[in-house]
């Protein structure tokens, strides 16, 4: 089996890509991740790696300048075309296309008049679903909702038709996708694999003259933070105190709300000051209300956290409601809080929790798993080509 696949940035992708290397499948990885990034450079690939990064680089660059969004935007669309008409070049021979939704729709034509099988990798839900719930809470908060550029959604569309099969990473995205009357047999999960921490933590979660909430990830409208500050405020610990780690997208998520003394802001941390903020938490809290498969719950689990998300996050694909941590409804502070404050009031429900996250992250796929599993999906898409 040969793969050429293509994607617009790091994320999971180059680890994706090194699992075909491995398994001796990648024919080419088209990336538009910036080359003059220091984190672009990829010396196992062998020369497999090539760089369709003018347009993508272009686009990091005119959100760093804050350039009107609307140029970005466009940058953002034009920069996925450009990677699509370069893997092109590549196709010959090849048995699978595997693209980033956005990404591949004039090259996976060209793949099916050829008879290669091509794969649409959808790493949020649906985006007709994305859109609804966006547009929802932007009215909800009275911010100025900007829907997604017809042009691009267009293009997202007709992928998620045109392609043979669809990659996904959780249950939640392919609910989303089962909704909107796409058959399962279509839909390919593979869900992405975690780092799990080596160095537990020292500090001894639930006592009870301190109690900290964490959350990680951007302080977004998207990522519903408001719903956790509004949680917090209703719950009673004397010593109570959230912590929120991540850049701020200044886009309304906090609008309206009251950020008192015990609700702390860190900006982004990496490494040991992340691994800290980690261990010195009794709690990890995703309020989100969408995005595919959360990774920082996977993390949070490592440290045995227990962990409140919501059940547009993909956390039911990693832990089990009332055992690990707990799954909620999108929206609704009043379910985070009445979970926080079971947590503190009731300690040996606390420590159980605890006890199972500990136990779970042991069991979670690391990426050379999560990667085996992608070339087995892939392996037997072409297998079963073969046999009818």
């Amino acid at each position: 089996m040969k793969v050429v696949y293509t994607a617009p940035n790091r994320a999971h992708h180059y680890r994706y890509a090194h699992a075909l290397k491995r398994a001796g499948c990648l024919q080419a990885f088209v990336s538009g991740f910036p080359r003059i990034s220091p984190q672009a450079k990829a010396p196992e690939l062998n020369g497999m790696l090539h760089h369709s990064d003018l347009l993508q680089t272009l686009y990091v660059a005119s959100l760093k300048a804050q350039l009107p969004e609307g140029i970005s935007r466009y940058l953002g669309y034009l920069s996925k075309i450009e990677q699509d008409l370069s893997c092109k070049k590549y196709l010959k021979g090849a048995d699978v296309f595997l693209f980033y939704n956005g990404s591949g729709l004039e090259t996976a034509r060209m793949a099916k008049r050829n008879g290669v099988i091509t794969v649409v990798e959808a790493v949020n839900s649906h985006v007709e679903n994305q859109e609804r719930i966006l547009e929802e809470e932007h009215k909800s908060l009275g911010i100025a909702w900007k829907p997604f550029p017809k042009k691009e959604k267009l293009r997202r569309l007709k992928e998620y038709n045109e392609a043979d099969f669809i990659l996904l990473p959780s249950d939640f995205v392919k609910r989303s996708f089962l909704v909107k009357g796409f058959p399962e047999s279509k839909l390919l999960k593979v869900p992405y694999g975690f780092n799990t921490c080596t160095n537990r933590s020292n500090h001894t979660p639930g006592n009870r003259e301190s109690f900290t909430v964490l959350f990680v990830g951007s302080i977004s409208v998207r990522k519903g933070v408001r719903y956790l500050i509004e949680a917090f405020h209703k719950i009673s610990h004397p010593g109570k105190k959230l912590v929120l780690v991540g850049p701020n997208a200044n886009d309304g998520a906090l609008k309206g709300l009251t950020i008192t003394h015990d609700i702390v802001f860190t900006g982004v941390l990496k490494g040991k000051d992340l691994e800290k903020i980690y261990q010195s938490a009794d709690v990890f809290c995703l309020p989100s209300i969408e995005e595919g498969l959360a990774l920082v719950v996977g993390e949070a689990l490592s440290y045995g956290l227990p962990s409140i998300a919501t059940t547009n996050t993909g956390a039911d694909d990693i832990i089990n409601n009332d055992e690990q941590g707990f799954i909620v409804p999108i929206r609704d502070s009043i379910a985070i809080s009445q979970k926080l404050q079971a947590l503190i009031d009731d300690n040996d429900l606390y420590e159980r929790i605890r006890f199972n996250a500990y136990k779970k992250s042991k069991d979670l796929n690391g990426w050379e798993e999560t990667g085996n599993n992608l070339v087995r999906t892939l392996s037997k898409l072409v297998s079963d080509d073969e046999v009818f």
